[in-house]
């Protein structure tokens, strides 16, 4: 007995007891059983050795003794599978087999039939013919090539060792006359290797003894042989726009039923290292298999498997079957351009500091089409007051989660502020943006509250006047609780009955960064906080001035009002003065008008205001001079008890002969002054 394989025997009507359950024990695993011989003998004992050893869980086969010059190789495999040597895929099964060895009845003739010499009296061409026609019509018959038992001395001396066998299996007959595992030489034009060794005749088991050239579960795919087959042809990529998908095609067939449309799986790895299996059916019309195979013509497959991103993807088929599943290899192809982007919106919060307040998104977006490149993620910002702004922005922060979740890499995130100044509600609705479309990642609100408000203090409100001018003046101070290091705006305005600030005048804008020591005392603050402000007026009348601080702190809560106050503008008394006297005087013959006196501006004393002198020439045609009364009078500011300098004392060249009028007037420097007076008038000679 052979050290390796498995354990089995084959018999025949001259074993016509056979303890089956004792060659189990012995160790035999599988049986081989008589059925005819050419086509007048049968097995009596067939049914019941083969039924038996099946019974014990052997898996067993028939075989077909040839006598080729009896009738055709076809003949005789009807024969044989009419008479038990059928085959099924049921996995304990084995193939049929021909018996093709040296003629047993060599040189006789019985009951008329001269059975010829060891070769049947046939050339190796018809022998090697005969077994193809035997093959062919097993294999129409039963989906199985029969297993082939010879001696090799026999098939090559009567055969003349045939190439074109290799896809029989080989059961080969030798004895060996002592312990080996080596069978001897196998009929190499056909074949490398024996699948089952006949190495005795005489024991251990009933019958003959064999050894099968494998394991068990060779074995069983051996009986079982129709294990599915098929072929992956081809994986594609088709599809344009947001629609891609792999495309397989191939070919399957179950060959322990090949009447049917088998099962195929295709198992997909996507780019991000994940496996997905879908069940096909191999039912698409392959007209070219049939042809070439003879297994019918729908054993095809051809389908998609949608894909939503770029990158490598693998495809491996199985053929299903009955018995076993079939590999039928693995693809590989890279997609390019392909997917629609993804991404979360994960945030929509503030950010406030001293000088500015700004909406923060935060998310990520991913363009699967081309994830090695950061894209965009675009988001459309509605303020309080219905105002919608778009920000484009670059998601390329890191984000080591979004690599770990996908596997596309982690510079995909973004972290983007946007600006306000306005207080209340604001929405931000985001989309990834893709080369092949935008995708939606969600809106989100978010409420601003306002900055606290200013505050101050509107401390007096003053006429001040000058020469030629006027300012309401209005003094206070004001800060923002914000920022109170920092001087504020304060707006002062003159208002109109309404509330409204009027425009002429103007109002004015100053900055309250005048030292208030007071206020920082009180209120425990830093900075200058103080503000005076003047608004020109050039009209009396009845003035309503108001004061308001400006927040300079971020979505300031609006101005806030200081407060309004009333001044009343009067006019002013009229100038006053006195022409003391006027005179023609000659001097190297030039004549001049000249004047004496003073004039001042009750309104500004301290200040010498301009003296008119208009002059009435001879041809009656009148033309006025100005001067300034800046000449000291101490008379009259002892009279009046006032201060400045009052005196004027003009000079005016003239030509012709003749009378003159000359009148002088003081003119007001008091903007709000009632008129100007005539301080007098003289008559002159020349």
């Amino acid at each position: 007995m052979p050290t390796f394989g498995i354990q089995g025997l084959d018999v025949s009507a001259h074993q016509s007891s056979v303890d089956w359950q004792q060659q189990w024990n012995m160790g035999a695993r599988f049986a081989y059983v008589k059925a005819s011989e050419g086509n007048y003998y049968t097995n009596e004992l067939f049914s019941s050795q083969y039924q038996g050893s099946r019974a014990v869980g052997m898996i067993r086969g028939a075989y077909h003794f040839a006598i080729p010059n009896w009738s055709s190789g076809a003949d005789q495999a009807r024969y044989f599978v009419q008479n038990g040597g059928g085959w099924s895929a049921d996995g304990y099964t084995m193939p049929p087999v021909l018996d093709f060895e040296f003629n047993p009845y060599e040189g006789r003739t019985i009951n008329g039939f001269y059975f010829g010499n060891t070769c049947y009296n046939m050339s190796p061409s018809q022998l090697t013919s005969w077994v193809q026609d035997f093959g062919n019509t097993m294999r129409s018959l039963t989906g199985r090539l029969p297993a082939i038992y010879t001696n090799t001395s026999w098939w090559n001396q009567c055969l003349g060792n045939p190439a074109g066998f290799g896809d029989y299996p080989l059961w080969v007959a030798a004895y060996p006359s002592s312990p080996t595992n080596n069978a001897g030489p196998v009929p190499t034009a056909s074949w490398s290797a024996y699948s089952i060794w006949q190495y005795s005749s005489t024991g251990p088991f009933a019958g003959d003894s064999n050894v099968w050239n494998g394991d068990y579960s060779s074995l069983q795919r051996f009986a079982g042989a129709a294990l599915p087959t098929g072929s992956f042809d081809e994986l594609t990529i088709s599809g344009s726009g947001t629609q891609f998908a792999l495309r397989a095609r191939g070919w399957a067939v179950d060959l322990a039923n090949t009447n049917l449309s088998n099962p195929l799986h295709i198992y997909v790895k996507a780019p991000d290292g994940t496996t997905t299996g879908y069940p096909w059916t191999a039912n698409v019309s392959r007209p070219d298999v049939d042809q070439a195979l003879g297994y019918g013509p729908n054993h095809g497959f051809e389908g998609s498997i949608p894909i939503t991103r770029s990158g490598t993807y693998s495809a491996c088929a199985y053929s299903i079957g009955t018995y076993g599943n079939t590999p039928l290899g693995c693809k590989t192809v890279t997609a390019t351009g392909i997917g629609v982007p993804i991404g979360n919106f994960d945030n929509l919060g503030q950010i406030r500091t001293a000088d500015k307040v700004s909406l923060q998104l935060k998310g990520w977006a991913v363009d699967q089409a081309n994830p090695s490149v950061s894209s965009y993620a675009d988001t459309y910002v509605t303020s309080p007051d219905g105002k919608t702004t778009g920000y484009r922005m670059t998601a390329d922060a890191p984000r080591a989660d979004v690599q770990s979740a996908t596997g596309l890499g982690e510079n995909h995130g973004f972290d983007y502020q946007v600006p306000v100044t306005t207080a209340g509600t604001y929405k931000a609705c985001t989309y990834a943006i893709g080369q092949n479309t935008n995708l939606p990642l969600g809106c989100q609100t978010v409420a601003v509250a306002a900055s606290p408000s200013p505050s101050g203090s509107y401390d007096s409100l003053s006429l001040a006047s000058a020469a030629n001018s006027a300012n309401l003046v209005v003094g206070g101070w004001a800060l923002d609780p914000s920022q109170p290091a920092t001087s504020i705006p304060v707006g002062v305005y003159i208002s109109a009955k309404d509330g409204s600030a009027v425009t002429n005048p103007a109002p004015v804008n100053v900055t309250a960064n005048l030292k208030r020591p007071d206020v920082n005392a009180a209120l425990g603050t830093v900075g200058d906080h103080g503000f005076q402000a003047a608004i020109p007026i050039s009209s009396t009348g009845n003035y309503t001035v108001c004061a308001k601080a400006i927040g300079v702190a971020p979505v300031s809560n609006g101005p806030t009002l200081l407060g309004c106050k009333n001044i009343a503008v009067t006019a002013t008394p009229p100038t006053t003065g006195a022409l003391d006297g006027a005179s023609i005087q000659v001097s190297s013959g030039q004549a001049t008008v000249l004047t004496q006196g003073w004039t001042l501006d009750p309104a500004l004393p301290a200040v010498s205001n301009p003296v008119h002198v208009y002059i009435t020439f001879p041809d009656g045609s009148t033309k006025g001079y100005p001067f300034t009364a800046n000449l000291k009078r101490s008379d009259v500011n002892t009279v009046l008890q006032t201060a400045g300098d009052h005196g004027y004392s003009t000079s005016v060249p003239v030509t012709a002969r003749g009378q003159y009028r000359v009148c002088t007037y003081g003119v007001a420097v008091s903007v709000f002054a009632s008129y100007n007076s005539q301080l007098g008038c003289r008559t002159l000679t020349y």
